[in-house]
């Protein structure tokens, strides 16, 4: 597979994230080793990255105590094209992150030319296109979320249940992943939030409290993280409309 990097000189690594418990799913596994059509939900995740051509690393992080299952009995049944690293996931997703970096951080020699896409474990059905626009952007201007505007209308509400505004949601934005940035200027986001204590609810906000720009392209609403057992519906619905066009597609 022919790789964009030996072209342009740019290195792309996904750290894919899948260091959670999955509380909220209500089941016994960890909702990123459930099982989709036949293929863990973290295998399916992994399986985007590994076919992008513009992919030239992946590192999965997961729990340490999970790292036998996931190398052993996850990933019997796939061999990625990808090379593949392995990193051990933290106490925080912050954590779980900041190790991906650091294995990154040490394979790749020039962090000024080096992307890194850091990936929710739990989102199986990112694309391709989506993929592509966020690595574009984040070439262009070093730091790129992708994000879905609210069609909703927003209120805030206090501790009683009373609402206490409506907010405007022509300036509010769902982030996504994968949240892709030079390494250089995310390796210094996490050295300033690691001095100041801070804890970010992603990526791209311990970036702007480093007062690093971080930049938005239009987001995927295919592309949702699994995070209750609702999710799993609409996921497997979307498995069976996959199959049923890709059948239509091989009629006569």
């Amino acid at each position: 597979m022919t790789k964009a990097s030996h072209i342009d000189g740019v290195r792309r690594v996904a750290v894919i994230v899948a260091g959670g418990r999955g509380v909220r799913m209500a089941s016994d596994q960890k909702k990123q080793y459930l099982v989709l059509d036949g293929i863990p939900v973290l295998v399916r995740t992994l399986m985007a990255f590994d076919a992008h051509p513009r992919v030239d690393d992946i590192i999965l992080v997961v729990p340490g105590t999970d790292m036998g299952f996931c190398q052993k009995e996850l990933m019997a049944s796939f061999e990625p094209l990808t090379p593949l690293y392995w990193a051990k996931g933290g106490q925080t997703r912050q954590e779980s992150v900041e190790n991906g970096l650091a294995v990154a951080a040490n394979f790749c020699s020039n962090h000024g030319k080096t992307l890194v896409l850091v990936h929710d474990g739990v989102r199986p059905f990112v694309s391709a296109a989506l993929v592509d626009a966020c690595l574009d952007k984040a070439r262009e201007t070093g730091a790129c979320i992708p994000g879905l505007e609210i069609s909703d209308t927003v209120k805030k509400v206090a501790d009683n249940d009373q609402i206490k505004t409506t907010l405007d949601r022509d300036s509010l934005f769902r982030a996504q992943t994968p949240q892709v940035f030079r390494l250089d200027l995310i390796l210094a986001g996490f050295d300033n939030a690691r001095k100041t204590r801070f804890q970010g609810t992603d990526e791209a906000s311990i970036l702007e409290h480093a007062n690093i720009p971080v930049h938005v392209v239009k987001g995927d609403r295919f592309n949702f993280k699994l995070t209750c057992p609702e999710d799993l519906v609409m996921a497997r619905f979307l498995l069976r409309r996959e199959h049923d066009l890709t059948m239509e597609d091989q009629r006569p």
